[in-house]
């Protein structure tokens, strides 16, 4: 799945949460995700780390310039 930015997932084990960046998987996948934690503050994760995740927040797509 490809995700945009301001996506919201939430890790149902751990309570921690996850919020899409505006950086590119393709050339910074170490920061496609900020993630903020219950224990251990906060992190940058892959999509990987965070897919099988709950999704929270579903932003709309964004508008198609004319």
């Amino acid at each position: 799945m490809t995700y945009i930015k301001g996506h919201i997932k939430r890790d149902p084990v751990t309570g921690a949460s996850a919020v899409r960046t505006e950086f590119p998987e393709d050339s910074l996948p170490d920061l496609a995700w900020l993630v903020a934690t219950l224990k251990m503050g906060a992190k940058n994760a892959q999509t990987s780390e965070v897919d099988g995740w709950d999704d929270l927040f579903v932003p709309p797509e964004p508008e198609a310039s004319p």
